[in-house]
């Protein structure tokens, strides 16, 4: 037949309305082609099968001839489809599926498409199986077009086709391919519809649900079976997404699928979800949270099922893991780009939000709670970074037992790990590196540390940071009463640590200042958590258990006093006015409850006996006394009031309050002198502020207080110079703040000369350079303030001058180097007894003069070379007298003590000679 012909039909054809659809009509379509002899003719008396047996070869023909046109008659030419036919033809193809393929098929199965035909049809079984065959067929060669199978109007020909197929062969189509390239979202679609067919023969429903199950393990069939599922019957609004996420849930992570099967089901959710996650429409959340929730039932799989769970942890942590242990440790060698992790967070965070019933269990995060903080810490506060980090925190910490949560607490504070807690920690190297852009930047492998000095990286304060962010009181509750219990039955004494015997001196002190600095870190954190105003409301809301604490502590001290001077009565001693101080206000504040009228009767006993100092009766004084708050919630007493006001944001504010304090600690108010660890930890809080005034006031309290807690000021700023994780800037003030402090106690800041000098000496290695450049300047301000008595340091102190001058970039920081050197050659004494270090300063002083190119560096090399010169030349003019002076005083130090017997005549007759 000719193409022009066939056109005709198909389009007379698709102009029917759909109630035309009579045979009359289909026949009157027909008449251009009535002439023409089709290759089957049908021997019998049925018009309509006749009519259907006619369209099929006109469809299947005109798709051969008519559908698709050459451009050019040459053998390359590009073919191209002619739109206007193929909108006509698609129209035909369904009006004869309706009264073919579908008028065919089984009762159960005619109700899955659309049907508008005016017609019907009643045969004996075998003449339905034998037409049904041969519309099968027909169709099967209409779709081998991938234009017609792929195309989406003809679904409802695709649902029909397909469950015509599974009505005659009773057998898998899936297994075998034995299906046209349908794209895998009509498959899933169909199969899904006839399933749900009503009436369905049982061998059916099965042998469809195993095709479904294959198509959802083969490669892209889980988000195929994800988007059909919550597509199909979104309209209804009984059924809710969750619930359609709960049944794709048990179809996927149901026992008794294959390895095959879960392997590639996992892999396809991993990629489905990124997908989601990234593309963040309210549509793809909802695939998200589908997909949460299957890796929540694979993770609730038992033990058997081991292998799915370690790749759910290794997806999601994967890159966590090589930030806590590098493939290379290459300094420089870049680990993670902040694309990177903040993609890694933001699919982490996804995954950890919400309740527990939607989110993957909290206990997967426990492991990283260490590295995850310390990267809190790191990164800058107004990246999106943090509020993922502290979404993930919060979430783990808020799933945790009491039990639980003290051990995290309690591991955080001693900077150990416990089993799974602290399993990963970011790698000691790690450093963060900002591009150009402020908002852009690295973590790459940083320069190795000298020192082993790892009790810097307490994360302690770093966890109430977060928890200050977060609005749950609760979790901040349960923290506080651990810190309180730990801080009350901890062990702080020091003469469990002197009395190891297995430690030596050096690292005994050591351990003795890490015990001091966790001590002062856990004090510090317990005042930032009760002056937190969101957790007002909870503490004194509901404060009978925080009571309850207190009086039993209290007990224990009062009660038991042998016991507790046995075992370190100072110690319990120093750790009651600790918490007297930190709960001064909260006693007054609840003074009307019956707990509290025990706890100031122990308080009371307490005073009566030997073990009570005059600062703490006075305290007790206070506690007992009437005192009460005013209506407006400012304190009565001296000292709380300018306490309440050094605590305010205002800069003001801070500044009036510090300036009461400081005539305070001069009157030496007893309020004042038993509330100082509070204000040291509320004087070093004040050195961050920005305002210069607040700043200056701050480092006023500083050296105020060192009349009273003079070890612990001085102790409190070294730790907060050395640690890490507190900003340039910041540390910059303490360094200012500290010499300060050092000057205020002049002479007798030497028995501290150790600790400041080998604290700035490491500052002089750090990779910023107005760090380098400010501690170098520490320590020629400690030489001085020390009278220059630093003889112990004197090489390497040199060395390391030596190393900045000649390798440093930074000019101020080599200025500043080689005028300490200057400083220390002319003010050290007996600069005689380092004579083997001599040459080597003098050659390093020429050196310096001859090629260092800065003429300032160049002037302090030659001012420092006199001082040498001068001091050499002293000592070789020395007066004879002085001379037969030192040599007699040499000789008598050698001389054993026998020998200084004036009894010994040996010894008489040396010293006459």
């Amino acid at each position: 037949m000719e193409v022009k012909t066939l056109r005709e039909v198909i389009i007379c054809t698709a102009c029917l309305k759909p109630k035309e659809i009579t045979l009359v009509k289909l026949e009157e379509c027909l008449e251009g082609v009535q002439s023409h002899v089709f290759p089957v003719e049908e021997a019998t008396t049925d018009t309509l099968w006749k009519v259907a047996v006619r369209y099929f070869n006109v469809l299947t023909q005109f798709a051969e001839q008519g559908l698709i046109e050459t451009q050019d008659k040459s053998a390359d030419g590009e073919e191209v489809i002619n739109l206007h036919d193929l909108a006509h033809y698609i129209t035909a193809i369904d009006y004869v599926r309706q009264f073919t393929l579908h008028l065919y098929l089984p009762k159960e199965l005619r109700g899955l498409s659309k049907y508008e035909a005016q017609m019907m049809v009643m045969v004996e079984e075998p003449e339905r199986v034998r037409r049904l065959s041969h519309c099968v067929a027909q169709f099967r060669r209409l779709f081998d077009k991938k234009m017609l199978a792929l195309h989406p109007r003809l679904e409802d020909c695709v649902v029909d086709f397909i469950a015509a197929c599974y009505n005659l062969s009773n057998a898998s189509l899936i297994e075998d391919h034995k299906l046209p390239t349908f794209p895998k979202e009509r498959i899933f679609h169909s199969l899904l519809v006839i399933k749900g067919s009503p009436g369905l023969p049982l061998a059916l429903a099965q042998l469809l649900h195993s095709d479904l199950l294959r198509l959802t393990g083969e490669p892209g069939g889980f988000p195929v079976l994800c988007r059909t599922l919550l597509t199909v019957g979104a309209s209804n609004e009984n059924t809710p997404a969750w619930h359609k996420s709960e049944v794709i849930a048990k179809i996927v992570c149901s026992k008794g699928h294959t390895k095959k099967f879960y392997r590639q089901v996992l892999v396809d959710c991993f990629e489905f979800y990124h997908w989601a996650v990234q593309t963040g429409t309210e549509e793809a959340l909802v695939y998200a949270a589908t997909c949460i929730e299957c890796l929540k039932r694979f993770y609730q799989l038992p033990a058997a099922y081991r292998e799915l769970h370690e790749r759910i942890e290794t997806h999601f942590f994967a890159d966590f893991r090589m930030l806590a242990a590098p493939r290379e440790i290459v300094t420089g060698c870049i680990v993670a780009e902040r694309l990177k992790l903040v993609s890694n967070l933001l699919v982490c965070n996804m995954a950890f939000i919400g309740s527990t019933l939607t989110s993957l269990p909290s206990s997967l995060l426990v492991p990283y709670l260490h590295l995850f903080l310390k990267l809190y810490s790191m990164l800058p506060n107004a990246l999106e970074e943090h509020l993922y980090l502290q979404n993930m925190i919060v979430f783990c910490l808020n799933n945790r037992s009491k039990v639980e949560l003290q051990q995290i607490v309690n591991a955080l504070l001693m900077g150990r790990s416990d089993g799974e807690i602290g399993r990963y920690i970011l790698h000691p190297r790690m450093a963060i590196k900002h591009t150009e852009n402020d908002t852009s930047y690295n973590l790459q492998i940083g320069p190795s540390a000298n020192d082993g000095d790892t009790e810097t990286d307490n994360l302690l304060p770093v966890l109430v940071t977060v928890l200050k962010a977060s609005d749950r009181n609760l979790l901040i509750y349960d923290t506080f009463l651990i810190l309180l219990t730990e801080l009350m039955t901890g062990v702080w004494t020091d003469e469990s640590i002197r009395e190891n015997q297995l430690l030596d001196d050096v690292e005994r002190e050591g351990a003795l200042c890490s015990r001091f600095y966790q001590k002062y870190v856990l004090i510090q954190s317990l005042m930032d958590l009760i002056s937190h105003r969101h957790f007002h409301t909870q503490l004194y809301d509901s404060p009978g258990e925080i009571l309850q604490v207190l009086t039993t502590f209290l007990t224990k001290v009062i009660d038991g006093p042998d016991e507790a001077n046995a075992s370190g009565g100072h110690d319990s001693a120093e750790t009651l006015e600790i918490v007297l101080s930190i709960f001064q206000e909260f006693l007054q504040r609840t003074r009307n409850r019956q707990e509290v009228d025990g706890i100031l009767k122990l308080l009371e006993r307490y005073k009566r006996t030997g073990a009570c100092s005059d600062a703490m009766k006075t305290q007790i004084n206070l506690l007992c006394s009437k005192t009460t708050f005013a209506g407006d919630g400012e304190c009565e007493t001296a000292c709380q009031n300018a306490l309440s006001l050094c605590s305010d944001q205002q800069p003001y504010c801070k500044v009036y309050g510090t300036t009461l304090l400081l005539k305070l600690l001069q009157e030496r108010d007893p309020e004042t002198l038993t509330q100082r660890h509070k204000i040291l930890i509320l004087a070093l809080t004040n050195l961050r502020n920005e305002e210069s005034y607040a700043f200056l006031n701050s480092v006023r309290l500083l050296v105020a207080l060192c009349s009273v807690l003079e070890a612990e000021v001085v102790d409190a700023l070294v730790k907060e110079y050395q640690n890490e994780n507190n900003e340039v800037d910041y540390r910059l003030k303490i360094g200012e703040a500290t010499v300060k402090t050092v000057e205020t106690l002049g002479a007798f800041a030497v028995r501290y000369r150790d600790t400041l000098l080998n604290c700035f000496l490491a500052g002089t290695r750090h990779t910023v350079d107005e760090f380098r450049a400010s501690s170098l300047s520490n320590v020629g301000s400690m030489c001085r303030i020390l009278s220059y008595q630093v003889h112990n340091f004197f090489y390497e102190a040199f060395t390391t001058i030596q190393s900045i001058v000649t390798t440093d970039g930074y000019l101020p920081a080599r200025r500043a180097a080689i005028l300490v050197l200057s400083q220390l050659l002319e003010g050290i004494d007996g600069l005689m007894d380092f004579q083997e270090y001599l040459l080597l300063i003098y050659r390093f002083l020429k050196h310096v003069i001859a090629t260092d190119r800065d003429d300032v560096t160049k002037l302090q090399a030659a001012v420092a070379l006199d001082h040498l010169k001068a001091k050499t030349k002293d000592f070789l003019q020395i007066n004879p007298d002085e001379l037969e002076r030192r040599m007699l005083v040499k000789v008598s130090a050698g001389l054993s003590p026998a020998q200084h017997d004036t009894g010994g005549g040996s010894g008489s007759e040396e010293k006459k000679v």
